[in-house]
């Protein structure tokens, strides 16, 4: 599943109302781990299509950086509908796999309910 670039404030809002688990790449262009970890936030979003992937470029969309708190890059939030649940900071592969495979299960043991 494609990533998909976050531009704007609205944009986030708009794509988070209507996903109810996403994960989301607070990065900067310049940003040397961030660029480290792209490969490893595309790979999770191609095996994980149940969730929205996003990237926000912090110099794009200041605004979503300064409400989501974010000091450090790379930063990953996940969300569940529409509230942070995690928070991965910096450049470490193993804990946003960790995560993701955390919210993968979660995922799937509420759907399991519902039946």
């Amino acid at each position: 599943m494609a990533i998909i670039s976050v531009g704007d404030k609205n944009q986030f809002n708009d794509i988070v109302k209507k996903n109810p688990k996403v994960a989301v790449d607070f990065n900067a262009s310049w940003c040397g781990s961030c660029k480290a970890m792209k490969p490893v936030f595309e790979k999770l979003s191609n095996d994980h299509s149940d969730i929205k992937f996003l990237s926000v470029d912090i110099d794009e969309a200041s605004d979503l950086a300064q409400e989501y708190g974010i000091t450090s890059m790379p930063t990953f939030k996940f969300l569940d509908k529409g509230k942070v649940v995690n928070e991965v900071v910096g450049a470490k592969k193993r804990d946003l796999e960790s995560t993701m495979n955390t919210m993968i299960v979660e995922l799937y043991m509420v759907e399991d309910e519902s039946l």
